[in-house]
């Protein structure tokens, strides 16, 4: 190489005036037509440009994923634990936002509205779907709302009401009170029961009455002489099992039932009973009028509807159905399981039926007139319905179904 020992000239020209601009910032929303692809991380760059061309690229400190809050999770559902706890049981959102869902938020309130609203969340979360959260501190037979949110970085997705939308902890009722068993035919027997103290925080839908020769209720007995029936809450509070012997005693007990299942039972009492013919029940519907002519007073009433040992034989007490009629018969065994012969109604001046005035008239009918009375004078009135066991109660008063009501009196006209 020849080292350079000469000089030389630079020269320069102006092709154009130049410009000094300010430092300058900003944003943009990318894209402005269509969409990126949620939850696909991309990198972001920017140039400054000019007249001449292009800047080099001043490039993101890191890359960003287009997200949002996730939607609401699937499969929501409800159920109960106890008597005071209920769970909560969902699936995963369909989609999460882009990013990763991190906890959900659990909420319930006894007003559908959500007025009284607590919440909880759930942000373990590595077993994966279905997740589950058991809510505990909850009021007996109360209804609780419940919806659930999902969230990730983004914030607290849309909720999702459960299905179904509420439900009351509860458990199994308590046993029936008051459950009694009697005869009602020589092959029939009647068993009656009370609600539970204690319904366990459900509505009792069901009852079951079973029976069995044996007091454990495990006898090789087979039907009719053992089985159970579970009959509908809100109509029956008695039943009548047919098709008995009388050679046989039959043990019985109750269940109540609610949604959480069957409770423990209660065996009637007596303990047991042997079906045997009966003295029929109690006449009804007691009316009594002054008669057409003078002296006179017309009664007329309906026959026994209910047993002599005032368990109806189904139904309730306030709307008590219709005895069965026993095999080869033709009326509803309320007459003890043998025909009504006669009625026997007693007519008196006294309540208590121990006055001077007064007398008695047999019928085989449901009415009858009553003949030479005292003129303008008010009688008392009673019957009583009698088959060849023997005689029933006597019914004085009213009420329909039941001896039950203000007494019956007329006064004879005068």
């Amino acid at each position: 190489l020849v080292p350079f020992s000469g000089s030389a000239n630079i020269v320069t020209t102006l092709l154009i005036d130049g410009e000094t601009y300010k430092s300058c910032s900003g944003s943009l929303v990318v894209p402005s037509h269509g969409g990126l692809v949620k939850g696909l991380e991309y990198y972001g760059r920017v140039f400054a440009v000019n007249s001449l061309g292009y800047s080099v690229p001043g490039e993101a400190e890191n890359f960003q994923a287009p997200m949002i809050v996730p939607s609401a999770p699937t499969g929501v559902t409800l159920d109960v634990v106890s008597s005071t706890e209920l769970m909560v049981l969902f699936g995963s959102p369909s989609d999460n936002g882009g990013t990763s869902v991190t906890a959900y938020l659990i909420e319930w309130a006894t007003s559908s509205l959500f007025l009284d609203v607590e919440s909880t969340t759930l942000d373990y979360l590595a077993g994966g779907a279905p997740f589950f959260k058991t809510i505990g501190g909850l009021t007996t037979g109360v209804n609780y709302y419940f919806r659930v949110s999902a969230i990730n970085s983004q914030g607290v997705g849309p909720t999702q009401a459960t299905t179904p939308p509420f439900l009351n902890p509860h458990q199994k009722p308590a046993p029936p009170t008051n459950v009694r068993v009697a005869a009602t035919s020589e092959s029939m027997i009647t068993i009656g029961w009370s609600e539970p103290l204690d319904d366990g925080g459900d509505d009792i839908t069901t009852y079951r009455v079973e029976w069995d020769t044996s007091s454990g209720f495990t006898s090789s007995s087979i039907p009719p002489h053992k089985g159970y029936i579970d009959v509908e809450a809100s109509i029956h509070e008695s039943y009548t099992i047919e098709l008995l012997s009388k050679e046989k005693r039959y043990f019985t007990r109750v269940f109540a039932i609610n949604d959480a299942g069957v409770g423990t039972p209660q065996t009637s009492s007596p303990k047991y009973i042997t079906p045997a013919k009966q003295v029929p029940g109690t006449p009804h519907s007691l009316v009594a009028t002054p008669g057409s002519g003078l002296g006179t007073i017309d009664v007329w009433w309906q026959r026994p509807r209910i047993p002599h040992h005032t368990i109806p034989c189904y139904g309730s007490y306030s709307l008590p159905q219709d005895c069965p009629v026993k095999y080869g018969g033709s009326t509803p065994v309320s007459n003890g399981g043998e025909p009504i012969i006669e009625y026997e109604v007693e007519y008196n001046e006294r309540s208590d039926f121990n006055g001077i005035d007064g007398g008695r008239k047999r019928v085989t009918g449901t009415s009858c007139t009553i003949l030479n009375l005292t003129n303008g004078r008010t009688y008392y009135i009673r019957v009583l319905a009698r088959n060849v066991i023997g005689s029933g109660r006597f019914c004085e008063r009213k009420g329909g179904n039941h001896c039950d009501g203000d007494l019956v009196s007329a006064a004879s006209t005068p």
